[in-house]
Protein backbone atom coordinates (compact mmCIF):
# COMPACT_ATOMS: atom_id res chain seq x y z
CA UNK A 1 0.00 0.00 0.00
CA UNK A 2 1.61 3.30 -1.10
CA UNK A 3 0.66 6.77 -1.65
CA UNK A 4 2.50 9.65 -3.54
CA UNK A 5 2.60 12.95 -4.92
CA UNK A 6 3.55 13.57 -8.59
CA UNK A 7 6.78 15.73 -8.29
CA UNK A 8 6.65 19.19 -8.59
CA UNK A 9 2.96 19.46 -8.66
CA UNK A 10 1.55 19.19 -4.65
CA UNK A 11 4.16 19.07 -1.53
CA UNK A 12 3.20 16.82 0.83
CA UNK A 13 2.36 19.09 4.25
CA UNK A 14 0.78 16.04 6.53
CA UNK A 15 4.30 16.08 8.86
CA UNK A 16 2.74 16.98 11.79
CA UNK A 17 0.97 14.24 13.58
CA UNK A 18 -3.31 14.48 15.66
CA UNK A 19 -1.48 14.02 18.42
CA UNK A 20 -3.42 17.04 19.99
CA UNK A 21 -6.78 15.89 18.74
CA UNK A 22 -6.15 12.69 20.21
CA UNK A 23 -5.34 13.99 23.40
CA UNK A 24 -7.97 16.84 23.31
CA UNK A 25 -10.68 13.39 23.04
CA UNK A 26 -9.17 11.74 25.85
CA UNK A 27 -9.11 14.59 28.07
CA UNK A 28 -12.70 14.87 27.88
CA UNK A 29 -13.00 10.82 27.97
CA UNK A 30 -11.03 11.07 31.51
CA UNK A 31 -12.71 13.33 32.90
CA UNK A 32 -16.21 11.84 32.50
CA UNK A 33 -17.73 9.35 30.22
CA UNK A 34 -17.61 10.55 26.09
CA UNK A 35 -21.14 9.80 26.13
CA UNK A 36 -22.54 12.26 28.79
CA UNK A 37 -19.80 14.87 27.60
CA UNK A 38 -19.85 14.95 23.61
CA UNK A 39 -21.99 12.39 22.72
CA UNK A 40 -20.39 12.60 19.13
CA UNK A 41 -17.18 10.84 20.60
CA UNK A 42 -19.66 8.20 21.39
CA UNK A 43 -20.70 5.04 19.52
CA UNK A 44 -24.31 5.47 18.03
CA UNK A 45 -26.96 4.80 19.89
CA UNK A 46 -28.49 1.45 18.99
CA UNK A 47 -25.80 0.65 16.37
CA UNK A 48 -23.66 -2.91 16.67
CA UNK A 49 -20.05 -2.37 17.67
CA UNK A 50 -17.95 -0.85 14.79
CA UNK A 51 -15.46 -4.17 15.66
CA UNK A 52 -18.48 -6.15 14.77
CA UNK A 53 -19.04 -4.67 11.88
CA UNK A 54 -15.41 -5.25 10.41
CA UNK A 55 -15.56 -8.89 11.77
CA UNK A 56 -19.39 -9.18 10.40
CA UNK A 57 -18.08 -7.69 6.80
CA UNK A 58 -14.88 -10.06 6.55
CA UNK A 59 -17.03 -13.14 6.99
CA UNK A 60 -18.96 -11.79 4.91
CA UNK A 61 -16.61 -11.04 2.42
CA UNK A 62 -15.32 -14.31 2.19
CA UNK A 63 -18.67 -16.05 0.79
CA UNK A 64 -18.01 -16.03 -3.25
CA UNK A 65 -15.50 -13.26 -2.88
CA UNK A 66 -14.39 -11.86 -6.17
CA UNK A 67 -11.18 -12.97 -7.37
CA UNK A 68 -9.12 -9.42 -8.96
CA UNK A 69 -7.79 -10.18 -12.10
CA UNK A 70 -4.60 -8.08 -10.65
CA UNK A 71 -3.56 -7.28 -7.22
CA UNK A 72 -2.79 -3.76 -7.52
CA UNK A 73 -4.88 -1.04 -8.43
CA UNK A 74 -3.69 2.21 -8.81
CA UNK A 75 -5.87 4.86 -7.95
CA UNK A 76 -5.59 8.79 -9.06
CA UNK A 77 -7.05 11.84 -6.87
CA UNK A 78 -6.64 15.64 -6.96
CA UNK A 79 -4.74 16.74 -3.22
CA UNK A 80 -6.77 14.35 -0.89
CA UNK A 81 -7.09 16.88 2.22
CA UNK A 82 -10.43 17.68 1.32
CA UNK A 83 -13.48 15.68 4.07
CA UNK A 84 -14.75 14.33 0.43
CA UNK A 85 -11.91 11.87 0.17
CA UNK A 86 -12.26 11.15 3.72
CA UNK A 87 -13.66 7.29 2.68
CA UNK A 88 -10.61 6.50 0.62
CA UNK A 89 -8.59 7.43 3.45
CA UNK A 90 -10.72 5.15 5.70
CA UNK A 91 -10.76 2.22 3.14
CA UNK A 92 -6.61 2.32 3.28
CA UNK A 93 -6.29 2.85 6.74
CA UNK A 94 -8.60 -0.07 7.88
CA UNK A 95 -7.08 -2.42 4.98
CA UNK A 96 -10.41 -2.99 3.45
CA UNK A 97 -8.46 -2.46 0.29
CA UNK A 98 -5.93 -5.37 1.35
CA UNK A 99 -8.90 -7.37 2.85
CA UNK A 100 -10.03 -7.95 -0.33
CA UNK A 101 -6.61 -8.91 -1.85
CA UNK A 102 -5.74 -5.60 -3.29
CA UNK A 103 -2.92 -3.93 -3.26
CA UNK A 104 -3.34 0.10 -3.20
CA UNK A 105 -1.38 2.56 -4.89
CA UNK A 106 -2.67 6.16 -4.94
CA UNK A 107 -1.14 8.97 -6.65
CA UNK A 108 -1.75 12.57 -6.09
CA UNK A 109 -2.38 15.23 -8.58
CA UNK A 110 -2.60 18.88 -8.43
CA UNK A 111 -5.81 19.37 -10.41
CA UNK A 112 -8.29 16.69 -11.82
CA UNK A 113 -7.49 17.20 -15.14
CA UNK A 114 -3.85 15.77 -14.59
CA UNK A 115 -5.82 12.58 -12.75
CA UNK A 116 -7.92 12.25 -15.75
CA UNK A 117 -4.74 12.43 -17.95
CA UNK A 118 -3.42 9.83 -15.53
CA UNK A 119 -5.77 7.41 -15.98
CA UNK A 120 -6.05 8.25 -20.18
CA UNK A 121 -2.47 7.22 -19.85
CA UNK A 122 -2.84 3.75 -18.18
CA UNK A 123 -0.96 5.50 -15.55
CA UNK A 124 -3.82 4.89 -13.40
CA UNK A 125 -6.76 2.53 -13.45
CA UNK A 126 -9.39 4.67 -11.29
CA UNK A 127 -9.94 7.96 -10.59
CA UNK A 128 -11.96 9.47 -7.17
CA UNK A 129 -13.13 12.70 -8.13
CA UNK A 130 -16.27 14.27 -8.80
CA UNK A 131 -19.73 12.91 -10.27
CA UNK A 132 -18.99 16.17 -12.19
CA UNK A 133 -15.85 14.88 -13.87
CA UNK A 134 -17.34 11.82 -15.11
CA UNK A 135 -20.21 14.07 -16.98
CA UNK A 136 -17.61 16.65 -18.73
CA UNK A 137 -16.45 16.27 -21.66
CA UNK A 138 -13.06 15.09 -20.41
CA UNK A 139 -15.04 12.07 -19.08
CA UNK A 140 -17.35 11.18 -21.28
CA UNK A 141 -14.10 11.17 -23.91
CA UNK A 142 -12.92 8.16 -21.75
CA UNK A 143 -16.43 6.63 -21.19
CA UNK A 144 -15.75 6.87 -17.44
CA UNK A 145 -18.32 5.66 -15.11
CA UNK A 146 -18.96 6.03 -11.43
CA UNK A 147 -19.44 2.85 -9.78
CA UNK A 148 -19.14 3.50 -6.02
CA UNK A 149 -20.62 6.94 -5.11
CA UNK A 150 -18.98 8.46 -2.00
CA UNK A 151 -20.60 11.91 -1.51
CA UNK A 152 -24.29 12.36 -1.32
CA UNK A 153 -24.11 16.34 -1.35
CA UNK A 154 -21.67 18.61 -2.40
CA UNK A 155 -19.99 19.44 0.96
CA UNK A 156 -19.98 23.36 0.45
CA UNK A 157 -21.65 26.44 1.41
CA UNK A 158 -22.24 30.00 0.24
CA UNK A 159 -21.08 33.03 2.62
CA UNK A 160 -20.72 36.33 2.99
CA UNK A 161 -19.05 38.74 5.47
CA UNK A 162 -20.41 39.54 8.65
CA UNK A 163 -19.79 43.28 7.57
CA UNK A 164 -21.76 42.84 3.95
CA UNK A 165 -25.20 41.02 5.76
CA UNK A 166 -27.13 44.16 6.04
CA UNK A 167 -26.48 44.49 2.23
CA UNK A 168 -26.35 40.84 1.12
CA UNK A 169 -28.89 38.32 3.47
CA UNK A 170 -30.70 36.48 0.58
CA UNK A 171 -28.92 34.85 -2.43
CA UNK A 172 -31.16 37.14 -4.50
CA UNK A 173 -29.19 40.01 -3.63
CA UNK A 174 -26.45 38.66 -5.01
CA UNK A 175 -27.79 39.96 -8.44
CA UNK A 176 -24.45 42.47 -9.67
CA UNK A 177 -21.96 41.08 -7.20
CA UNK A 178 -19.37 39.09 -7.53
CA UNK A 179 -18.97 35.66 -6.05
CA UNK A 180 -15.58 33.38 -5.43
CA UNK A 181 -15.87 30.15 -6.52
CA UNK A 182 -12.54 27.41 -6.58
CA UNK A 183 -12.19 27.54 -10.23
CA UNK A 184 -14.36 28.47 -13.29
CA UNK A 185 -16.53 25.93 -14.53
CA UNK A 186 -15.55 23.33 -11.49
CA UNK A 187 -18.30 21.70 -9.30
CA UNK A 188 -18.39 24.96 -6.96
CA UNK A 189 -18.99 26.66 -9.83
CA UNK A 190 -21.98 24.36 -11.11
CA UNK A 191 -23.18 24.20 -7.75
CA UNK A 192 -23.39 28.47 -7.59
CA UNK A 193 -25.62 28.31 -10.38
CA UNK A 194 -27.82 25.92 -9.71
CA UNK A 195 -28.62 27.45 -6.16
CA UNK A 196 -29.05 30.84 -7.60
CA UNK A 197 -30.99 29.34 -10.46
CA UNK A 198 -33.35 28.63 -7.48
CA UNK A 199 -33.70 32.34 -6.31
CA UNK A 200 -33.95 33.15 -9.88
CA UNK A 201 -30.62 34.64 -10.79
CA UNK A 202 -28.92 34.17 -14.22
CA UNK A 203 -24.96 33.50 -14.81
CA UNK A 204 -24.97 36.64 -16.47
CA UNK A 205 -26.34 38.57 -13.38
CA UNK A 206 -23.62 37.33 -11.03
CA UNK A 207 -19.64 37.69 -11.83
CA UNK A 208 -17.76 34.80 -10.75
CA UNK A 209 -14.20 34.91 -9.68
CA UNK A 210 -11.82 31.85 -9.67
CA UNK A 211 -10.27 32.07 -5.99
CA UNK A 212 -8.57 28.41 -5.54
CA UNK A 213 -6.87 27.20 -2.58
CA UNK A 214 -8.66 28.36 1.04
CA UNK A 215 -5.51 30.93 1.41
CA UNK A 216 -6.58 32.42 -1.77
CA UNK A 217 -10.27 32.37 -1.23
CA UNK A 218 -9.51 34.11 2.48
CA UNK A 219 -7.67 36.66 1.11
CA UNK A 220 -9.82 37.69 -1.57
CA UNK A 221 -12.73 37.55 1.01
CA UNK A 222 -11.20 39.89 3.45
CA UNK A 223 -9.58 42.47 1.14
CA UNK A 224 -13.19 43.08 -0.55
CA UNK A 225 -11.97 41.67 -4.15
CA UNK A 226 -15.36 38.92 -3.65
CA UNK A 227 -18.80 39.85 -2.37
CA UNK A 228 -19.55 36.35 -1.09
CA UNK A 229 -17.73 32.77 -1.26
CA UNK A 230 -18.98 29.09 -2.60
CA UNK A 231 -16.36 27.12 -0.83
CA UNK A 232 -15.62 23.72 1.29
CA UNK A 233 -14.79 22.83 4.77
CA UNK A 234 -12.96 23.13 6.91
CA UNK A 235 -12.58 26.75 5.45
CA UNK A 236 -16.38 27.69 5.54
CA UNK A 237 -17.01 26.20 9.03
CA UNK A 238 -13.71 27.95 10.60
CA UNK A 239 -14.94 31.24 9.20
CA UNK A 240 -18.17 30.90 10.46
CA UNK A 241 -16.86 29.90 13.38
CA UNK A 242 -14.98 33.20 14.00
CA UNK A 243 -17.93 35.10 13.10
CA UNK A 244 -16.46 36.22 10.15
CA UNK A 245 -19.16 34.95 7.77
CA UNK A 246 -22.83 34.40 6.94
CA UNK A 247 -24.04 31.25 5.73
CA UNK A 248 -26.30 32.04 3.31
CA UNK A 249 -26.90 28.33 1.32
CA UNK A 250 -25.41 25.44 3.26
CA UNK A 251 -24.89 22.16 1.25
CA UNK A 252 -23.53 19.88 3.47
CA UNK A 253 -26.65 18.09 4.39
CA UNK A 254 -28.82 16.22 2.36
CA UNK A 255 -31.60 18.26 3.35
CA UNK A 256 -30.01 21.41 3.56
CA UNK A 257 -28.76 20.50 -0.22
CA UNK A 258 -32.30 19.53 -1.14
CA UNK A 259 -33.84 22.77 0.12
CA UNK A 260 -31.44 24.33 -1.56
CA UNK A 261 -31.44 22.91 -4.82
CA UNK A 262 -34.32 20.62 -5.05
CA UNK A 263 -31.77 17.42 -5.32
CA UNK A 264 -28.64 16.19 -3.01
CA UNK A 265 -26.58 16.36 -5.91
CA UNK A 266 -23.83 13.63 -5.47
CA UNK A 267 -19.96 14.63 -5.37
CA UNK A 268 -17.22 12.34 -4.92
CA UNK A 269 -17.43 8.89 -6.53
CA UNK A 270 -14.73 6.10 -7.82
CA UNK A 271 -14.67 6.09 -11.59
CA UNK A 272 -12.76 3.79 -14.19
CA UNK A 273 -13.23 3.45 -18.17
CA UNK A 274 -15.83 1.14 -19.11
CA UNK A 275 -12.81 -0.61 -20.45
CA UNK A 276 -10.96 -0.99 -17.06
CA UNK A 277 -14.69 -2.48 -15.80
CA UNK A 278 -15.49 -5.18 -18.86
CA UNK A 279 -11.30 -6.35 -18.84
CA UNK A 280 -11.23 -6.59 -14.82
CA UNK A 281 -14.64 -6.92 -13.50
CA UNK A 282 -13.07 -9.16 -10.10
CA UNK A 283 -10.56 -6.00 -9.47
CA UNK A 284 -13.23 -3.34 -9.96
CA UNK A 285 -16.02 -5.47 -7.54
CA UNK A 286 -13.17 -6.10 -4.75
CA UNK A 287 -12.23 -2.27 -4.98
CA UNK A 288 -16.22 -1.91 -4.49
CA UNK A 289 -16.47 -4.38 -1.43
CA UNK A 290 -13.46 -2.37 -0.03
CA UNK A 291 -15.27 0.70 -0.45
CA UNK A 292 -18.60 0.00 0.89
CA UNK A 293 -17.10 -1.38 4.12
CA UNK A 294 -15.22 2.15 4.35
CA UNK A 295 -19.08 3.60 3.69
CA UNK A 296 -20.52 1.34 6.23
CA UNK A 297 -18.01 1.79 8.82
CA UNK A 298 -18.17 5.59 8.75
CA UNK A 299 -22.01 5.23 9.37
CA UNK A 300 -21.15 3.60 12.46
CA UNK A 301 -18.01 5.30 13.68
CA UNK A 302 -17.24 7.39 16.60
CA UNK A 303 -15.79 10.74 16.28
CA UNK A 304 -12.55 9.36 17.98
CA UNK A 305 -12.79 6.31 15.87
CA UNK A 306 -12.55 8.53 13.09
CA UNK A 307 -9.45 10.73 14.41
CA UNK A 308 -7.24 7.43 14.71
CA UNK A 309 -7.30 7.55 11.07
CA UNK A 310 -7.42 10.40 9.90
CA UNK A 311 -3.79 11.30 8.11
CA UNK A 312 -1.68 13.95 9.44
CA UNK A 313 -3.20 17.50 9.50
CA UNK A 314 -6.44 16.33 7.55
CA UNK A 315 -8.05 18.85 6.15
CA UNK A 316 -6.80 21.51 8.53
CA UNK A 317 -9.54 20.32 10.59
CA UNK A 318 -9.18 21.18 13.90
CA UNK A 319 -11.20 19.42 17.12
CA UNK A 320 -13.77 22.23 17.58
CA UNK A 321 -14.56 22.38 14.03
CA UNK A 322 -15.02 18.22 13.41
CA UNK A 323 -17.23 18.81 16.38
CA UNK A 324 -19.33 20.74 14.80
CA UNK A 325 -19.45 19.27 11.41
CA UNK A 326 -19.54 15.70 12.20
CA UNK A 327 -23.37 15.30 12.74
CA UNK A 328 -23.77 16.33 8.62
CA UNK A 329 -20.23 15.05 7.88
CA UNK A 330 -21.68 11.68 8.34
CA UNK A 331 -24.75 12.38 6.61
CA UNK A 332 -22.83 13.79 3.69
CA UNK A 333 -21.36 10.20 2.71
CA UNK A 334 -23.46 7.54 1.06
CA UNK A 335 -24.26 4.72 3.45
CA UNK A 336 -24.66 2.05 0.66
CA UNK A 337 -22.35 3.69 -2.60
CA UNK A 338 -25.19 3.89 -5.07
CA UNK A 339 -26.03 6.77 -7.11
CA UNK A 340 -29.77 8.17 -7.13
CA UNK A 341 -30.69 8.52 -10.47
CA UNK A 342 -32.67 11.28 -10.07
CA UNK A 343 -29.56 13.18 -8.72
CA UNK A 344 -27.66 12.63 -11.68
CA UNK A 345 -30.16 13.95 -13.66
CA UNK A 346 -30.21 16.97 -11.41
CA UNK A 347 -26.29 17.51 -11.41
CA UNK A 348 -26.76 17.17 -15.13
CA UNK A 349 -29.07 20.12 -15.44
CA UNK A 350 -26.92 22.43 -13.21
CA UNK A 351 -23.93 21.68 -15.59
CA UNK A 352 -26.04 22.74 -18.25
CA UNK A 353 -25.85 26.17 -16.47
CA UNK A 354 -22.33 26.27 -16.32
CA UNK A 355 -21.64 24.99 -19.81
CA UNK A 356 -25.77 25.66 -22.35
CA UNK A 357 -23.42 24.39 -25.21
CA UNK A 358 -24.19 21.05 -23.81
CA UNK A 359 -27.62 21.04 -24.62
CA UNK A 360 -26.97 21.10 -28.33
CA UNK A 361 -24.95 17.34 -27.50
CA UNK A 362 -27.03 13.83 -27.24
CA UNK A 363 -25.88 12.95 -24.08
CA UNK A 364 -27.44 10.35 -21.48
CA UNK A 365 -26.36 11.21 -18.15
CA UNK A 366 -26.96 8.39 -16.53
CA UNK A 367 -24.52 6.33 -18.47
CA UNK A 368 -21.97 7.83 -16.70
CA UNK A 369 -23.30 6.45 -13.63
CA UNK A 370 -23.67 2.44 -12.59
CA UNK A 371 -25.04 0.80 -9.47
CA UNK A 372 -23.86 -2.52 -10.51
CA UNK A 373 -20.77 -2.98 -8.58
CA UNK A 374 -22.13 -2.07 -5.36
CA UNK A 375 -25.66 -3.85 -5.66
CA UNK A 376 -23.56 -7.25 -6.15
CA UNK A 377 -21.34 -5.71 -3.11
CA UNK A 378 -24.36 -5.17 -0.93
CA UNK A 379 -25.85 -8.71 -1.63
CA UNK A 380 -22.47 -10.01 -0.17
CA UNK A 381 -21.34 -8.16 2.43
CA UNK A 382 -25.01 -8.09 3.78
CA UNK A 383 -25.19 -11.79 3.66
Amino acid sequence: MSRKTIQGEHPTQRRQVLQSLLNWTSAIASATTATSVCPVLAQTPNSPPVGAIQRNSAKAASIAAPKPEKRLISIATTPMSGIPYLPLWVAQQKGFFAQMGLELDITEHQSTARAIQAVASNNADVIVCWLENTLSPAGRALALQSYVQMGRVPMMALGVPIKAFGQISALAQLRGRKLGVIALNSPTHTVALAALRRVGLRSSEVGMVSVGSPAGALAALRSGQIDALMHMDPLMQQLEQRGEIKILTDLRSPRASVQALGWELPSSCLSATSDFLQRFPGTAQASADAMLLALQWLQQASLRDILQFLPDGYGGMDAQSLMANFPSLREAFSADGRCAMQDVSGLWQAMLEVEPTLRLENINPLTSCTNAWMQRSLARLRA
